[in-house]
């Protein structure tokens, strides 16, 4: 399996899940599993030296994150044309929902030529669209299977303990018939203990992740957590917020802990989501139109804890239907910046994550200056400066990744390095770090990176 080309000729980006040798099929995930699976996407991304030693930066300009957009056009939409589109704003994924299996083999064929993948489902919710995917595997996985644009078999969003063996049924299902192309589950993020029992049937979120996968063994963890909101309701639904301040979820950094932790020990990839539009469940829970700020938040805190996806919520936020929205730009150019930095993260594994400030997120660990990386010789925040550090390792290289985690205002630290530390722009490209000084500041979401090694 290898890369390939669009019709456009631009590499696309290749599958994210382990493809096991011929005839074999796993109904258990296990931490050697889950190794091939690291290994064997870095390969499929078309970089061979990553089989092994990881991500090389002199090949990053060989690597594209890869980009979920959540929520498609509806099929009757849907034309080779709007597919490159989401090409265009830097997608390589897309959910994308069919009436039957003859029509997701004509939505493969044009996702092929557009370069972009697809996660497969039919136009149903809940159980009973569980139940439709598997009555109907053995017809979509004859129509879709050979299809190089197919990445995932659409199952489920959010679902309850109680649907776990019927998400099972399914999983078995499709692995039967095509053990190359894994099942897609989203999860819920943690809540307070009443939400938390009430959503998912369980007293805690590590409870819920342990039962959960204990039934069904999933080839991923990807979870949704929309941390930012505003303080006051909206009446608006399109307003965008100019100046107001907004406030995070207090649970969703231990989302990102405890889903993190739990996809290292299983050897499986994790997949975070950001909000790309104003959507609410109820009035007094608003979330504004986001910006830039926003979204890099979201992002880079999603990456500093080890995302191997990134997935927005939704991508008809971006281009309803017929044309495009003011958000398209915003995201494009979001996109573009997460791409050009792809290769710090791809592949990365989490060594540790650490936070600043008087008080930091509900789960999570204060800074201990000692656990870094032996090529930071010092760091420190001011006692206001609330930002998460991360220290990754990718192949022969070492990151230093620092998130302003504030969405309201500048940050910012105070760090020195060993000799030969680079900083990594936003645009992808390297420069001395030596060449600046120690002071450095954060826009509202932003992030820093430092790399050290090869």
């Amino acid at each position: 399996m290898t890369t390939g080309k669009a019709s456009d000729g631009m590499p696309c980006a290749g599958n994210l899940h382990v493809r096991f040798e011929a005839g074999e099929v796993t109904s258990k995930v296990t931490p050697t599993r889950g190794l091939l699976r690291y290994k064997r996407l870095l390969l499929m991304m078309g970089i061979a030296e990553c089989l092994v030693f990881g991500i090389n930066a002199d090949d990053s300009v060989n690597v594209k994150m890869p980009i979920l957009g959540w929520g498609a056009f509806p099929q009757d939409l849907v034309t080779l044309e709007r597919y490159r589109e989401a090409r265009e704003a830097g997608f390589t994924h897309l959910t994308q929902k069919c009436k039957t299996a003859d029509d997701a083999k004509r939505l493969l064929a044009e996702a092929e030529k557009a370069g972009i993948k697809l996660v497969i489902s039919f136009a149903a919710h809940g159980v009973d669209g569980i139940k439709r995917m598997t009555d109907e595997a053995e017809a979509l996985t004859a129509a879709a299977k050979d299809s190089p644009a197919l990445e995932f078999y659409y199952v489920t969003d959010e679902p309850h303990i109680k649907m776990a063996e019927t998400i099972r049924e399914c999983v078995a299902r499709y692995e039967t018939l095509d053990p190359a192309h894994p099942c897609y589950v989203n999860l819920i993020g943690s809540l307070n203990e009443e939400s938390q029992k009430r959503f998912t049937g369980c007293a805690t979120y590590s409870e819920y992740l342990n039962r959960l996968y204990g039934i069904v063994p999933l080839n991923m963890v990807s979870f949704d957590v929309y941390p930012v909101m505003s303080f006051r309701p909206l009446e608006n639904s399109e307003l965008r917020l100019r100046g107001d301040p907004v406030v995070l979820k207090e649970r969703w950094y231990e989302t990102l802990e405890i889903a993190s932790a739990f996809a290292r020990e299983k050897g499986i990839p994790m997949y975070a989501f950001a909000l790309a539009t104003a959507h609410r469940h109820h009035p007094a829970n608003p979330y504004p139109v986001p910006t830039k700020a926003h979204l890099r938040l979201q992002m880079y805190s999603n990456l500093a804890y080890g995302a191997q996806m990134l997935q927005y919520f939704r991508y008809r936020a971006v281009v309803p239907f017929r044309k495009r929205s003011a958000l398209f730009e915003l995201i494009r150019e979001m996109n573009q910046e997460l791409h050009a930095r792809a290769f710090v993260f791809l592949g990365a594994k989490v060594q540790g994550v650490w936070h600043t400030g008087a008080k930091i997120p509900i789960g999570t660990k204060n800074l201990d200056s000692k656990a870094l990386p032996s090529f930071v010789k010092s760091f420190s925040t001011p006692k206001y400066s609330t930002v998460a550090v991360s220290w990754l390792k990718n192949g022969d290289k070492d990151y230093l990744v620092v998130v302003n985690r504030d969405p309201n205002d500048e940050m910012s630290f105070t760090a020195s390095f060993a000799p030969g530390i680079e900083i990594v722009r936003r645009d992808g490209t390297r420069t001395k770090a030596d060449a600046y000084e120690d002071h450095f500041w954060l826009d509202p979401g932003d992030a820093a990176i430092f790399s050290a090694g090869r």
